[in-house]
């Protein structure tokens, strides 16, 4: 067993999906959907490799656009899905995902973030909380759709963002825990998403091709991104 996983123990995963849902998506969004489907398996799978089991998943959906373009499709969110549990539910849930509306690039992923950093995440010491965004565009600097009648009112600005994920300011509300929080973002190289990366602890940013989008990643390679991350001690 590694030094990282010296603290072998059953995990409670909490995984958040922050999904580009927009037009340009069409070509490899039901690749994501399918993928996202089968994660369970395949992440149980891949955790057991690395020296944790978990005690249970939850899995939550958030598709992201262009809140300019969109209004109230700006940003769907559904709840935490307990897996096999409610496995039904959360088929019948990615079934209504479909790729339109968004415009033109950048879109409103970045918001997408915040919200997945205000989840009802469990906090346990040894359980994760994983976040993992999936895009083929930049995202827009955060406000910059502010004049949108949808656009929420209380959303952060970049430096809150920052401040967020780096839970210095916690209230019974916020579950997001330094120890337990982890983030992977695919995303096109030179974009917001990479920018920001540095000043995001505990965070992976992986690089997609903007002309091929996300069909040309394997998802086993994101699974195993995500187990390593989460299996993590670090």
């Amino acid at each position: 067993m590694s030094a990282a996983n010296i603290f072998d123990t059953k995990r409670n995963i909490d995984v958040v999906f922050c999904i580009d849902g927009t037009g340009s998506m069409s070509p490899c969004i039901e690749a994501v959907k399918s993928n996202a489907r089968r994660f369970r398996r395949e992440f149980v799978t891949a955790m057991s490799k690395m020296g944790s089991e978990i005690d249970s998943m939850r899995v939550k959906i958030i598709v992201f656009r262009d809140y300019e373009c969109d209004g109230n499709e700006s940003m769907q969110i559904s709840p935490f899905f307990e897996l096999p549990t409610d496995e039904a539910e959360f088929d019948k849930y990615m079934t209504g995902i479909s790729a339109s509306g968004g415009g033109d690039a950048p879109e409103n992923g970045l918001e997408a973030l915040y919200y997945a950093m205000k989840s009802d995440f469990t906090t346990g010491m040894k359980d994760r909380q994983v976040i993992a965004l999936f895009t083929d565009a930049d995202a827009l600097p955060l406000g910059a759709r502010k004049g949108c009648g949808d656009y929420p009112a209380d959303m952060a600005d970049r430096n809150g963002l920052i401040e967020m994920w780096s839970c210095l300011k916690q209230d019974k509300d916020f579950k997001l825990r330094d120890v337990c929080k982890r983030l992977v973002m695919f995303a096109p190289s030179g974009t917001e998403y990479e920018k920001i990366k540095p000043l995001l602890t505990r965070s992976i940013f992986e690089p997609v091709n903007m002309s091929k989008g996300l069909g040309e990643i394997d998802f086993k390679e994101i699974i195993d991104i995500i187990a390593a991350s989460a299996s993590s001690a670090m």
